[in-house]
């Protein structure tokens, strides 16, 4: 009962900050997750450019932030970055000065990594569909918009949706980092609780139910996705045995 103390609400419990925080690391995962996912495309379509410059641009974009740690991407942006951005803003305008929230670095610094692996799985989903379909659909005179958005996109969200799932899961993970720069996500508010109780094997063991918690649900949201983009094309595949 004294630990379950620890969780309770208001002065004598960290149940309202460890809520709190909660709802920080979901923010940061929601708010992330659609720009990873758009950078993906654009990266994608940048590394089979017919751009020589545009090409190599993306190809070394998805290099350096594969091959970085996450945590390091995160220091470098937040410190950095804000620093030259800092030094730009007071050489063109003395009188002001640029400070980068620890969610926007978050922010950023996650969508740049998860969108490095995110364009691999766009490649992959895409080859899955095959060329005969940009053809068929060119030949009934549509334009590529309308053939990237009524014909290959549905089909490619079929391939994509395990890769993407896999990627969200480890965003959700990888959130966790910003606690390094003192963002109060789930993680932060659990080592501030540690500080103060020093109990740290059970605010430890909180955050992980919590993440374990939270794979699980976007597992089974992830198999439902599955299914339901799925639904005809298994009928298809069968008939076709």
């Amino acid at each position: 009962m004294e630990f379950l103390g620890l969780l309770s609400f208001g002065d004598k419990g960290w149940g309202d900050e460890l809520f709190h925080g909660l709802l920080v690391t979901l923010a940061l995962s929601f708010a992330t997750f659609p720009v990873a996912i758009a950078l993906s495309f654009l990266i994608h379509w940048g590394k089979v450019s017919s751009i020589a410059p545009v090409r190599v641009a993306a190809r070394a974009y998805t290099t350096v932030f594969k091959s970085l740690p996450e945590i390091l991407t995160l220091l470098i942006l937040y410190y950095q970055s804000q620093a030259a951005v800092a030094w730009v803003i007071r050489w063109v305008a003395p009188d002001r000065d640029f400070s980068m929230s620890p969610f926007l670095a978050g922010l950023i610094a996650l969508s740049l990594v998860i969108s490095a692996y995110g364009s691999e799985v766009v490649r992959a989903a895409l080859n899955a569909v095959g060329r005969g379909q940009f053809e068929a659909a060119k030949s009934l005179g549509l334009s590529p918009f309308n053939t990237f958005f009524r014909v290959i996109l549905p089909q490619l969200w079929r391939h994509a949706i395990p890769g993407f799932g896999n990627l969200w899961v480890i965003l959700l993970k990888d959130t966790s980092l910003v606690s390094v720069i003192a963002l109060s996500d789930i993680t932060h508010v659990a080592e501030l609780a540690i500080n103060t109780t020093r109990e740290p094997f059970f605010f430890y063991l909180v955050i992980a139910a919590i993440y374990i918690l939270l794979v699980t649900l976007s597992s089974r949201a992830q198999r439902r996705l599955e299914q339901r983009a799925s639904k005809g094309f298994n009928r298809e595949e069968a008939s076709n045995v």
